[in-house]
Formats: structure tokens, C-alpha cells, sequence
């Protein structure tokens, strides 16, 4: 009898062992991700931290909430952040009172009058039309609660005042004559938003850094604990209503470091994630000459994500879908394309990496789904089952774009270099697979070789529409993209080729419409062409 439990015990141990074993892998292969949400799906006030499911949507685990107290450390020592005072240098020049109440429609009604406040501290009136009311009333609402609300940008109620003392954002309301100031108490982890985390999967940490304000931060997952980088600048953002410098961009690349970029790609900000944990301002991204009207510096790109691939590349994914490729060696950015397939209305503000060259995007403001698209192709596809996800602010993983590629390469140049023994290895030389040579005779490119950097396409008789050309490498990897449009029988078309492009074969594809491969021709460099 007494063996019969034994047995029946053992074997219920090895049944549960193997279906916590077979649920962990299950977990392994969903793409989930670290993202960046309000209190709920469909809500902004990014101040909430989540482990999602992005095939589903579902949350998987909560990381933080805004409601919730955590001890906050520094970084550098490890000892408690002390809560600053913020309204002990302001004196503002009418009376202030705590904002203890909300302000309904019908007093906002009787006079509403928004003011901002310049260098000086010199209160200056903000027109607000009826429209409008609703929005402020929101504003205020959520003003109450320690959520700073922009607006839509539409006004400017955000504004930095500078005491030479420290930097702080008000928010000045005047209702019937009775001024009321709000000033968000910045030392709370996620007090002013944020679009902007990386996850460092090596040492567990989320890192981030909130809008408006130059400091890095990260959530240690392991313990719960956040830390912050004191009095050390993370780029040269004054406030919120400094849109330009504000940091919404943020990844851990190849060589293990942190990245981040400005809006206006003024700043490239790198930051060490093992012992040093250094913080540099690696300075301004520069444009591509063939970047042309797609300038990775043109504001109406603001806003979006990072992701790195495995060699050492950055790729900028902006709120308007234009995707740039960034080696962290130059700092220069080559437009790659606009990403298709995207529902309208849907941004592109947060992005990861799901394996290869797929990569997930997120929207601050659609709930239909999340999204991948090829990094080749730039087509975007649907990928949540649910229609109804967590809109996001960021999005995070420890994935590389084209990592298992990387690893295959590097397996092979071993191979290659395998020592001679005494009874000599006979190994077969292993040479990237080059894609087909598609050729129509209707596509020309020339000259080939090319010389000095500059090749022409000429279409003739092609059907009118767009078309997008890819410079790659012989094994298909995208270097660089341009898209055309072609409106006549006869048209050429000039490019000039990225300056990374040194000496050798390259093959130059031409894709129509329909998303239809017209023709693939191989691009002879020649050394003198730069």
C-alpha cells in the first residue's frame, strides 16, 4: 500500500513537472513585451507600467501603478530620494490657491481666462474659445489627480518657468477672477508621463526617463525598487512645453549600452547599463544625402520609437511611420521607407522587436490592435487577436532585429577559420546565399559599376504609381530605400548611394503597388566611387 502512494505521488510530481514545463515554453513564444498604458485600454496618462501578451492584448503581469508606493533610491548610492518642495521659489504675481476642486461646466462657462508664464515670471493671457471648455475642464481633472495634460498642444496651459534655481512646470488657471496654480510633483516615478523605456534584460531593469524632465530612471524588476540618476542631465529638456527636446525614444543596443533620442534628434543620449553606468550626449543625428524631403530631423516626424539590430544599428520609428536607419558608429540616418498596411488614425509610438526582421508597433491613440511589418518590405500586417489592446505610449523588449542571422554568420566564419590537424579538416566554405537576379529589360540602371557614388534608374513604360527601391546587400539585407512615383513612359530616376556602401556586389530591387517584386539587378561598386 505504502509503495502504491509512493508511486502515485512520484508520478503526479513528474505530471506536474512537465505541464509547468510545457506552460514556461508556451510563455517563452509569446511576443510579449514591456508597454507604457494609462489606467485603462482607451485612456492616455502614460503612468502605468505593464507585461502584455501582444498577440492577445491580454496584461500578463502589472509592473507598476501609479497609485501604488515604492521606495525610490539613487542610483549612485543607494540611499532614499528626498522629496523636493517645488513651490518654494515661485512667487507668482496674483493669488495662488490649491487647486482642491474641480471646475464644472457651467463656472467655466461664466469666464474662463488661461494664463502662461514667460522667463520673467510675467503671467501672459491664452485665448480660449468655447470649444475648448471641455478639454480644459479635463485638463483640470486630471491636473487634480498629478496628471499633467498637454492638450492636444492646442493650449498652452504647460509652461517652464526658470528661477535659476531649478526648472518647474505650471499649470495657471483663472476662473471668475480667482487664480489657481498646479505644480506636479516631479520626484513620483512617472509623475509628468512617459514615452520613452528600454528593458535591459541582463540585469532585469526597465529604464526610462519621464517627459519633460532630464532624468534617467529604471525599475528594477526584480526587487520592485526604482531608482534615479540625480543631478546628472539626461539630455537638455526644460519642461513640458519643451516638445522638441523632449526624449520619447529609447532601446538597449548590440554592445549593451542604453540609447536615447530627442525629438528634434538633437541629442543621442548613451548610458551604461553595468557598473560605470555612464551617461553621455553623443551629440546630433545627421540626414542621409539621399534622405532628400525625408528629413529625419522634420518635426512632423516628432514622437515614436527605437529598436537596435544585432549589428549595432539603431532604427528610429516616428509617430508618422517613417523609419530610419541609424549605425551608432556615424550617427547617420538613412530613410528607409514609410510602413504600410497601418489602420488610419493609428501613430506609431512604441516598437519592438519580434524576431528577424519583424518588428511590433504600438498607438498612443488606436486600441484596434498591434501590428508588425517587415523591415524589408515595410509592409504592416495585424497581429493581436483581440481588436480591443492596451494603447501605449512605448514599447519594450530585449529582442535584436536580426540577431539568429548574426549568430548563423558568425557560426560560419568559425567554421571557415578551423585550425589544420595533424589529418587535415576538409571544410566547405560557407558564402551568404545571394538572392536571384530578377532582370527587366523596361528597368535600366546604370552607370554599373558605379563610380562616384551616383546610379540612375531608368522606367520605361512601367504603369503609373508608386514604387519603392531597395539597395541590398547580396544576401537581401535592406541598406537603404527610397520610394518613387512614376507618371510618364520614360523617366529616370537618380539616387545616390549611402556612404556605408563601400566596394563590392549589391543588388537593387524594385518593388510596384501591389507589393509585386518588378525587378532585382546586381550593382557592381567600384573602391573609387567615394
Amino acid at each position: 500500500m505504502k509503495r502504491t502512494t509512493l508511486l502515485v505521488f512520484i508520478v503526479t510530481i513528474l505530471i506536474t513537472s512537465i505541464q509547468a514545463q510545457k506552460r514556461a515554453k508556451k510563455n517563452e513564444q509569446k511576443p510579449i513585451g514591456y508597454a507604457i498604458t494609462g489606467t485603462e485600454k482607451g485612456q492616455t496618462g502614460w503612468r502605468e507600467v505593464r507585461l502584455v501578451d501582444v498577440s492577445t492584448g491580454e496584461e500578463l503581469k502589472t509592473i507598476y501603478k501609479s497609485d501604488q508606493e515604492v521606495e525610490i533610491l539613487n542610483a549612485r548610492t543607494g540611499k532614499p530620494v528626498v522629496k523636493k518642495d517645488l513651490a518654494t521659489n515661485q512667487t507668482p504675481r496674483k493669488k495662488v490657491v490649491n487647486l482642491d476642486m474641480e471646475l464644472d461646466k457651467k463656472e467655466m462657462e461664466k469666464g474662463v481666462q488661461a494664463y502662461t508664464v514667460d522667463a520673467n515670471k510675467n503671467l501672459q493671457p491664452t485665448k480660449i474659445d468655447k470649444a475648448q471648455l471641455e478639454e480644459i475642464q479635463l485638463a483640470v481633472r486630471n491636473i487634480k489627480t498629478n496628471i499633467n495634460t498637454n492638450i492636444n498642444n492646442k493650449i498652452d496651459i504647460n509652461t517652464n518657468v526658470n528661477n535659476n534655481v531649478n526648472v518647474h512646470t505650471h499649470t495657471i488657471v483663472i476662473c471668475r477672477g480667482e487664480t489657481r496654480m498646479f505644480q506636479p510633483q516631479t520626484d513620483k516615478p512617472f509623475a509628468t508621463n512617459s514615452a520613452a523605456a528600454a528593458y535591459d534584460k541582463k540585469h532585469e531593469r526597465l529604464y526610462y526617463t519621464p517627459m519633460g524632465i532630464n532624468q534617467l530612471r529604471y525599475i528594477d524588476l526584480k526587487s520592485n525598487k526604482i531608482y534615479y540618476f540625480e543631478d546628472e542631465p539626461f539630455g537638455t529638456v526644460s519642461g513640458l512645453g519643451d516638445g522638441s527636446n523632449q526624449i520619447p525614444r529609447m532601446v538597449i543596443a548590440s554592445d549593451g549600452d542604453g540609447y536615447a533620442l530627442s525629438n528634434n534628434c538633437d541629442h543621442l543620449m548613451k548610458f551604461g547599463t553595468g557598473k560605470k553606468q555612464e551617461i553621455t550626449d553623443l551629440g546630433a543625428l545627421t540626414d542621409d544625402p539621399a534622405n532628400g524631403k525625408f528629413s529625419v530631423r522634420n518635426s512632423s516626424g516628432y514622437g515614436g520609437d527605437m529598436i537596435a539590430d544585432a549589428n549595432n544599428n539603431l532604427y528610429l520609428i516616428t509617430g508618422n511611420r517613417k523609419v530610419y536607419k541609424i549605425p551608432i558608429e556615424t550617427k547617420v540616418a538613412t530613410y528607409m521607407g514609410t510602413i504600410q498596411g497601418l489602420p488610419q488614425g493609428f501613430t506609431t509610438n512604441g516598437a519592438m522587436v519580434e524576431s528577424g526582421s519583424k518588428v511590433i508597433v504600438c498607438s498612443a491613440q488606436s486600441t484596434e490592435g498591434y501590428f508588425r511589418f517587415d523591415l524589408t518590405t515595410m509592409q504592416a500586417e495585424k497581429m493581436s487577436e483581440s481588436s480591443f489592446v492596451f494603447n501605449a505610449s512605448d514599447l519594450a523588449n530585449g529582442n535584436l532585429a536580426f540577431e539568429k542571422e548574426k549568430k548563423k554568420k558568425n557560426k560560419e566564419e568559425q567554421v571557415e577559420e578551423t585550425p589544420v590537424t595533424e589529418e587535415p579538416l576538409v571544410v566547405e566554405s560557407k558564402k551568404p546565399t545571394e538572392l536571384p537576379v530578377l532582370e527587366n529589360s523596361k528597368i535600366m540602371i546604370y552607370p554599373n559599376p558605379v563610380t562616384n557614388g551616383l546610379v540612375k534608374l531608368s522606367f520605361q513604360d512601367q504603369p503609373v504609381g508608386r514604387y519603392q527601391v531597395q539597395f541590398m546587400d547580396i544576401s537581401g539585407r535592406v541598406l537603404s530605400t527610397k520610394n518613387v512615383n512614376i507618371n510618364s513612359n520614360l523617366q529616370i530616376e537618380e539616387f545616390r548611394l549611402p556612404e556605408f556602401m563601400t566596394a563590392g556586389n549589391y543588388l537593387v530591387k524594385v518593388i510596384g503597388e501591389s507589393n509585386k517584386v518588378v525587378t532585382v539587378n546586381k550593382l557592381i561598386v567600384q573602391p573609387k566611387a567615394f
